[in-house]
């Protein structure tokens, strides 16, 4: 029997865009048998949790909303700092320690509430992951972050928005236990939980192909225009050219993760996933729903005007290096938070 296991992570506010992923995953994934869907959430709704119920009653396929909140009283005693003011990223770290998740023997999908599925999971769920505990495609969006977070220089750095999980291995590796040490005895805080995941995890992650985790950075510049900009030497340090160029139009998922400070369902966005978020909105229980405009301050409007104005080879550099601040300035305030803390 096809059957496809699938975890998503969110709180209240995220779940009319998780609903409308959750919907595209169904629509695209008619050839599995079985589709059970794991919901961490956090604080929902009785509304929400009707209207997601509702989604997987329509496709007929199972929902299951296991209890977070003891993880997420655990994750304050160990410290833990928020990220956008929520523990709830951490639960897909922990979801085999969760009530009613047994997935013994199985291989899961994590996926992030901001991906959109456009084709099927059963290629991805029988993806060869060379003996290693976990799959994740590569971060397209490349600097040194890896040197400010304790990694070596020559390791790979993954996106966390869609993981791949060889749930026995997961276990018999004791990746829970061994997160929980980091937490209390290296560092507790860090700009998220992608960073505990590509740490911890650093030499057991099979890279996925890229059509599995498509970013927007791609689908707004070729290929060369981005190794230009990022100073790739081969391929062996990402994914070739080629590759680049045919996920472009034959993307799997797409993670429609902020461009430019705003989502596809913000208003007056300029996301490269729009179009598509709008056609699975638009087949959702939440079609109708109003964009509304993203909180953006000066610097973001100043980049969207600067990404109007700019080529394209002179903006990917600024964009560059604006983000590569953000990211100092993230870890700088991770650090921070801590020692606070602490105090």
């Amino acid at each position: 029997m096809n059957e496809l296991n699938v975890i998503y992570q969110f709180n209240e506010k995220y779940v009319p865009y998780a609903g409308v992923s959750i919907t595209s995953l169904f629509i695209n994934n008619t050839d599995a048998d079985n589709i059970n869907l794991y919901v961490l959430g956090d604080d929902l709704s009785e509304e929400s949790v009707t209207m997601l119920q509702r989604t997987a009653d329509k496709y007929g396929r199972n929902m299951i909303f296991p209890k977070t909140q003891e993880m997420l009283n655990r994750f304050k005693d160990l410290g833990m700092i928020p990220y956008r003011g929520t523990y709830s990223v951490y639960l897909r770290l922990f979801f085999t320690k969760l009530p009613g998740v047994d997935l013994a023997g199985k291989r899961a999908v994590y996926l992030d509430a901001d991906t959109i599925v456009d084709k099927s999971l059963t290629p991805l769920t029988e993806h060869d992951l060379g003996g290693k505990s976990i799959g994740m495609v590569l971060e397209s969006i490349r600097d040194d972050y890896k040197l400010m977070i304790g990694m070596s220089g020559d390791s790979d750095y993954y996106n966390s928005g869609v993981i791949l999980f060889d749930v026995d291995k997961w276990e018999s590796n004791g990746y829970c236990d061994r997160l929980v040490e980091h937490i209390r005895n290296v560092r507790s805080s860090y700009i998220g939980d992608q960073d505990f995941l590509n740490i911890v995890c650093e030499g057991d992650v099979c890279r996925l192909p890229l059509t599995y985790n498509f970013q927007p950075l791609h689908a707004r510049y070729t290929a060369d225009e981005y190794f230009a900009a990022y100073k790739l030497r081969d391929e062996s340090e990402y994914y070739g050219a080629g590759e680049i160029e045919s996920a472009k139009h034959d993307a799997a998922i797409l993670h429609c993760y902020r461009w430019l400070g705003e989502f596809p369902w913000n208003l007056g966005n300029l996301h490269p996933f729009n179009d598509v978020y709008d056609r699975y909105m638009a087949q959702s229980l939440w079609k109708g729903s109003d964009k509304k405009r993203a909180d953006s301050g000066i610097a973001i409007r100043l980049e969207k005007l600067l990404y109007r104005v700019l080529p394209k080879s002179m903006f990917i550099r600024i964009f560059k290096l604006a983000h590569k601040m953000m990211l100092q300035r993230a870890e700088a305030d991770a650090r921070a938070q801590k020692t606070n803390a602490d105090a």
